[in-house]
């Protein structure tokens, strides 16, 4: 049959038709250009843009089923009736709807507007219940025709979202709603690859160079990119790729621990268990800090890592306002917590940074016969004393442990991990050293020191006074050490 006979016969045919022009869809999402980018790039472009296409063309099929309902064609679908007080007195869904949502006809999915609520997120059903019935409250302030976007739940668990079109159809005589009824479709294409574009755009924010990384073959598409990673040799495996990068452009101090650290099993590993991992590093190239970063980037149904970004995120301004506020502190703390004097800890260091650390060890101690060399050789040669003393104890203890001029001639040492016997000997050769300070112009005094230490496992508040009665002990004699056990 030629065009010219079947247009007669529809013309003449039962029941009216019409035709109209197909609506326009301008509002997909664009496509990547290909020639902006670098030839080893296009295959990777090109199967960015096929990806985009496929929710692209999901978006297009429904919008198109939206506007076959908009002309009275079938699409998922349900149906309320009211009595004159506005009681819901029925509810209908579709075939449509149930297979929309997996179910398998009425006796899977009745009619009932329980089976509605059914297919509510269970997080988000008490509000869009509510929202239906303060809608059904208030519908003569309403226009005939409102829309809605949600999220519903299939019958396998899945989410899906939907935008929902509502008709309220009511009496001609007291305007009571006796109808209300509307149509779904399925947005989930389209809103996932708005979220997907919307993390892809706000990763090229945050980071300069960036890449999304499919976990199965460590193929990749680059997010962002910089003057720096352009130089550098390509590979279609990002882990190699991020190695040319290193070896490209990374301080050498820094590539053997990068190198241990781009090790496919172990990123996997770490993003599992923590979401994230990371490393920093100095670039000779830029001559900036910066924070390599991979996290998740989705999952597939069973859980398993299905992409993961890689991130790298300059870090030099905040390095520096770190190291400034760090000099600043020691600054700080060198104008009140250091003895003018000796140049070690203080008491005030003391009694607000250490008096409740634990430790194992606090020992106390003082310069033996100390108000007999003022007296003898005067202040100045005091002074002298105090400052060679207060040098051979804080270089003969750990970094981690501490040196505090307690007051005067006394000195007090913190321990924080030490044996007894250790202790013992560090006493012992803390008095041999003593021994050979010499002060100038003042070669016939001679040092020794008391000590008195407790021993255990307590706060150093708790230390203080036994190594108190330790040093007590110590001073009947001079020039030794007691040790007590706590």
């Amino acid at each position: 049959m030629d065009k010219k006979s079947v247009a007669d016969s529809i013309d003449n045919g039962i029941g009216q038709f019409a035709a109209e022009a197909s609506i326009v869809i301008d509002d997909v999402t664009p496509l990547f250009d290909i020639s902006a980018y670098p030839e080893e790039m296009h295959g990777l472009v090109k199967e960015c843009n096929q990806r985009i296409e496929e929710a692209n063309t999901k978006y297009r099929i429904a919008r198109y089923r939206e506007d076959m309902f908009a002309k009275g064609l079938k699409a998922g679908m349900y149906f309320c009736t009211f009595d004159r007080d506005e009681n819901l007195t029925g509810f209908e869904f579709n075939d449509e709807t149930r297979q929309m949502l997996g179910y398998d006809g009425l006796d899977d999915l009745p009619n009932e507007f329980d089976s509605w609520v059914k297919t509510l997120v269970p997080e988000e059903r008490d509000a869009i219940v509510k929202l239906f019935w303060d809608s059904v409250r208030i519908h003569r302030d309403l226009p005939d025709i409102t829309h809605a976007t949600y999220r519903m739940q299939k019958k396998d668990g899945s989410i899906i979202w939907v935008t929902g079109a509502g008709r309220f159809i009511r009496r001609p005589d007291d305007g009571s709603l006796e109808i209300y009824m509307g149509c779904y479709r399925d947005i989930t294409a389209q809103q996932e690859l708005e979220e997907y574009l919307k993390i892809i755009e706000a990763i090229g924010k945050v980071f300069n160079f960036s890449m999304f990384i499919d976990v199965s073959d460590m193929s990749y598409r680059m997010i962002s990119t910089n003057e720096y990673v352009e130089m550098v040799p390509k590979d279609p495996d990002a882990i190699k790729f991020l190695k040319n990068n290193v070896a490209s452009s990374v301080a050498e101090s820094f590539r053997q621990g990068l190198y241990e650290w781009l090790d496919k099993d172990k990123i996997i590993a770490a993003v599992n268990e923590h979401a994230t991992t990371s490393m920093e590093f100095y670039s000779e190239s830029a001559h900036r800090w910066f924070e390599g970063i991979f996290m998740v980037g989705d999952r597939n149904e069973d859980g398993s890592l299905a992409h993961i970004v890689y991130g790298c995120q300059d870090t030099t301004d905040a390095k520096l306002q770190s190291l400034a506020q760090q000099k600043k502190i020691s600054e700080f703390e060198t104008e009140i917590y250091i003895d003018s004097l000796s140049q070690i800890r203080n008491r005030k260091f003391l009694d607000e940074k250490l008096i409740f650390e634990p430790c194992k060890a606090v020992v106390m101690s003082d310069i033996d016969r100390f108000k007999e060399i003022n007296d003898t050789a005067g202040h100045q040669c005091g002074d002298e004393v105090i400052k060679n003393v207060a040098q051979i104890l804080e270089q003969s203890v750990r970094k981690d442990d501490v040196v505090i001029r307690y007051g005067g001639d006394e000195f007090l040492m913190v321990f924080f991990d030490i044996t007894k016997e250790d202790l013992e000997n560090k006493l012992s050769f803390l008095k041999s050293q003593l021994k050979k300070i010499k002060i100038d112009n003042f070669e016939q005094i001679s040092i020794s020191m008391s000590f008195g230490g407790a021993f255990g496992t307590e706060l150093v508040s708790n230390m203080i006074g036994t190594a108190d009665n330790a040093l007590y002990e110590s001073k009947k004699i001079r020039d030794t050490y007691t040790v007590i056990e706590i």
